[in-house]
């Protein structure tokens, strides 16, 4: 499973204070226990402060990098702040996100050919969210064939998000996702899939119990990275035991890591 740090975005209240003082402390404190906890990516939002967020995504890049080592996702529906981070970002950076939209699409595949970062192409198009797993696919194929006819980008180079929309308004969310992850694995075998955990239970109590039940489910289904808290106690042990459960590679040996390195509470 990849893991995409999502901690460091503005629709966290301290993380939207942070940007606002330009507190580097806090912020590359909250980087660096992500990348710890395993992450290969850390995604980047400054959506919520829309009049400085290109301003504000091109002074953290350089300060988190500074600390880091891992590349971040620029995570941005606007392409003036997309352009912003990929211009100062060191390396390949991991842009969030393509859409399958006119006129979005036409404004940020040019900076994907200039740049040539990895990319999460989202399943959103000019009709709106798919209402079905074969809506989704549809919406994939469409936009991954303009993708891969206008720049060099590869299979490899990208990941594939169904998009998760919240249980409390979608009562068909959790189900639909599942279905569309299964179609897009047998249909698309060379391409990642990525979703954002926390979606699902926005409007919801108990969120943190929601997200990790879903997230064993997605494990199951195939889902190759998720955008989630790392440093969630129980983030890492879902992960691991949901792995090794559906059989995929090495997770029998993290398996046994883990446990040898945890002291059980009580054995059942």
């Amino acid at each position: 499973m990849i893991i995409i740090g999502g901690l460091l975005n503005s629709s966290r209240k301290p993380v939207e204070e942070a940007f606002i003082n330009r507190d580097e402390a806090y912020l590359t404190g909250l980087a660096l226990e992500q990348e710890k906890a395993g992450c290969a990516y850390l995604d980047l939002n400054a959506s919520t402060l829309i009049e400085r967020e290109a301003e504000i995504i091109s002074w953290a890049i350089p300060l988190l990098q500074q600390k880091i080592s891992v590349p971040i996702s620029i995570d941005s529906p606007n392409p003036a702040t997309l352009e912003a981070g990929l211009r100062v970002h060191r390396g390949r950076a991991l842009l969030n996100s393509l859409p399958g939209k006119t006129p979005e699409m036409d404004e940020i595949l040019p900076l994907i050919r200039d740049y040539k970062p990895q990319v999460i192409v989202c399943c959103l198009d000019n009709h709106g969210l798919p209402e079905t797993p074969e809506d989704t696919l549809r919406v994939a194929v469409k936009t991954l064939n303009r993708l891969f006819q206008e720049t060099s980008l590869r299979e490899e180079d990208v990941f594939l998000d169904p998009l998760v929309r919240p249980l409390a308004v979608f009562p068909e969310a959790g189900k639909l996702l599942l279905e569309s992850l299964l179609l897009i694995r047998r249909e698309l075998p060379g391409i990642k899939t990525v979703a954002g955990l926390s979606n699902i239970s926005y409007g919801l109590p108990r969120r943190r119990v929601v997200n990790l039940t879903f997230l064993t489910n997605l494990i199951g289904h195939g889902l190759d990275a998720v955008i989630a808290d790392p440093l969630h106690p129980d983030f890492q042990t879902s992960v691991i035991v949901s792995e090794y459960l559906n059989n995929r590679p090495g997770a029998r040996e993290k398996f046994l890591a883990w446990a040898r390195s945890t002291i059980p509470v009580q054995e059942e």
